[in-house]
């Protein structure tokens, strides 16, 4: 009896914690020489804000994106206004997503499975090379 009951309480809490998503992690790299302002980072269903990414720096926001989506981003760079459409592909659980601002002011959208990913190319390694 004290079997089933534990199996009982077990199969409800698992299958709870099966549905439940986990924030995934976007990575905005700025490669570009100076200071990203007034980013915003925006999908189906999120947008995060970042007043300040340095150049040279990494700075993560964290979303809980629903179903398949892309990341859209648009930010200040000197004096003028950069914004770049939904691009990139990435689920709401086990992905990472890596944003890299090129010298240029172009951005360009990675996202990746996180648990195979960085044993094939390291996890930086799109934010490194851009």
């Amino acid at each position: 009896m004290k079997f089933k009951r534990y199996i009982a309480i077990a199969v409800p809490v698992a299958v709870w914690l099966y549905g439940c998503s986990y924030d995934i992690p976007i990575y905005i790299t700025n490669h570009s020489g100076q200071a990203l302002q007034n980013v915003t980072v925006s999908g189906s269903n999120f947008q995060r804000q970042v007043a300040l990414i340095p150049a040279g720096e990494t700075t993560t926001v964290y979303v809980d994106p629903k179903g398949e989506v892309g990341a859209a981003i648009a930010f200040d760079m000197g004096q003028k206004r950069f914004s770049y459409a939904k691009e990139g592909y990435f689920e709401p659980d086990d992905w990472e997503v890596v944003i890299v601002v090129d010298t240029a002011g172009k951005a360009s959208v990675h996202g990746y499975l996180a648990s195979i990913f960085p044993q094939i190319f390291g996890r930086w390694h799109w934010a490194k090379t851009g």
